[in-house]
């Protein structure tokens, strides 16, 4: 790992001084962020409103989310406060979470085969699943809101590539679409680092604290990481195997993880070993990112955007990945339900 950290060094470093700059962080994104990481019964929601009133796209991002029908009754919202109510403080902090970082980056080329908008829903829906994951019923040492913020910049490492060398990334997406394999196997092979661990750099510049950066620079590799990020980490990725499953949005990967290959689901201890447990908690995560989608990302799930469920370290194809169609809910719990008794 310590080749790949220079590698994802000297590649940040070069994209950094690039001519497509990166821009900073802004100042709002750091408060936003710092609310974000805190239990929702700690936030200030009048610093929130506030915070979100001194921009007129975040403004328009609650208002809009409010009115969505997911959320939507009879009587349209047009205030703020009124918003936050309606979605919830952590719902609507979360969705202005993911409306920053989508606006911050710099236009990004065309790449063949990868939506910039997919792969922010995929994101999405790794946040939502980490975030469930850190809940305190699981009794996981971590914070729910920096599980969250983790999972939703999980993947920007894909998007901060495609800015900077969209032919080599291009290539690693087709390369990973025609061999059905996860992508950072492929950004190995052609760059010699992962989109994680060049994410994980341009993040620290950006003054994101290590208990979010570390654990997305490990998430393809959690028993690389850093002992105590290692549970972060593999709650990532548990996350993020669980948005491939809910077929919402794509990441860019071939194929999918087996439901059972999380290095985390293999640890002593963890609450999720159990599989009763396991089964219930993966189904409540991909109803709700079912329900949830298209209000909030405009992408509704789609099963097909991944050719089946692969075991680490070679693809396989299943059927279990395949066929989870947007809707039929119950053929849905029962494809769930059939992964764990394999």
């Amino acid at each position: 790992m310590q080749g790949e950290k220079l590698v994802a060094s000297a590649v940040a470093l070069e994209i950094v001084s690039s001519v497509v700059k990166l821009p900073p962080l802004p100042a709002a994104g750091m408060r936003l962020l710092a609310m974000a990481r805190q239990p929702v019964a700690q936030i200030d929601l009048s610093a929130f409103a506030g915070l979100v009133e001194t921009d007129p796209g975040l403004l328009s991002r609650v208002l809009q989310l409010a009115n969505s029908p997911y959320y939507s009754s009879v009587h349209k919202i047009v205030g703020l406060r009124k918003a936050i109510i309606r979605i919830g403080l952590d719902e609507a902090i979360n969705s202005v979470c993911l409306y920053f970082f989508q606006k911050m980056l710099p236009k990004i080329p065309p790449v063949e085969g990868f939506s910039v908008k997919d792969c922010w829903a995929h994101s999405w829906a790794c946040a939502v699943a980490a975030r469930r994951l850190g809940h305190p019923n699981l009794k996981m040492d971590v914070l729910p809101g920096e599980l969250y913020i983790a999972g939703l910049l999980h993947g920007i490492g894909k998007l901060i590539l495609a800015i900077h060398d969209p032919r080599d990334f291009s290539h690693c997406v087709r390369k990973a679409r025609d061999h059905k394999r996860l992508l950072h196997e492929v950004e190995m092979d052609v760059f010699g680092t992962t989109d994680g661990l060049v994410a994980s750099i341009i993040m620290e510049n950006w003054g994101l604290p290590d208990s979010i950066c570390t654990p997305v620079g490990f998430y393809t590799n959690p028993p690389a990481a850093p002992k105590a990020f290692q549970e972060m980490a593999g709650l990532i990725q548990l996350a993020w195997c669980i948005s491939g499953l809910s077929g919402i949005g794509a990441s860019g990967d071939g194929c999918l993880m087996e439901i059972h290959d999380p290095w985390i689901l293999n640890q002593d201890g963890c609450s999720l070993n159990d599989a009763k447990t396991r089964q219930e908690v993966i189904q409540e995560i991909v109803l709700t990112l079912e329900k949830k989608s298209e209000s909030v990302t405009g992408v509704a799930p789609k099963a097909e955007s991944f050719p089946g469920v692969i075991s680490s370290p070679a693809c396989k194809q299943s059927s279990a990945g395949a066929g989870l169609s947007p809707g039929k809910r119950k053929g849905l719990l029962g494809k769930i339900a059939g992964l764990f008794r394999k």
